[in-house]
């Protein structure tokens, strides 16, 4: 399979996951890191700038249908600049140690869905 194939259908993969709520930016760092060979730092400057697009889609569509709680969206603004602000230093900061720690972090969510109960509806 030719490479912007493999490239294409990870960004739709990762634009749709995304749409959907369920963090298409972890199937493109995945993909960006072990594939094609992109460094941590790199991958996630690249995962936010296809965030842009994909969350501002999401956010109009979000807003046309009436599923935006404009008090808490804003709370959650107030709160994520400063978390994102703290997270860029993180990274600078702890430079390539921070790949592991990623996948840590990945191992750890993806024990936990594959060990959680299904929610009783």
């Amino acid at each position: 399979m030719s490479g912007w194939l493999i490239s294409t259908a990870a960004g739709f993969l990762a634009g749709a996951a995304g749409a959907m709520g369920l963090g298409g930016g972890s199937i493109l760092l995945l993909y960006l890191t072990l594939i094609a060979g992109v460094s941590q730092i790199a991958a996630q400057g690249i995962n936010l700038m296809f965030f842009l697009p994909c969350a501002l889609a999401s956010v109009l569509f979000s807003i046309k249908s009436g599923l935006i709680a404009k008090r808490e969206a804003l709370l959650g603004i107030a709160a994520g600049v400063p978390g994102a602000i703290a997270g860029c230093l993180l990274a600078g900061w702890l430079g390539g140690g921070l790949r592991t720690l990623f996948g840590v972090y990945m191992l750890v969510l993806g024990l936990r869905e594959l060990l959680r109960r299904p929610a009783e509806e």
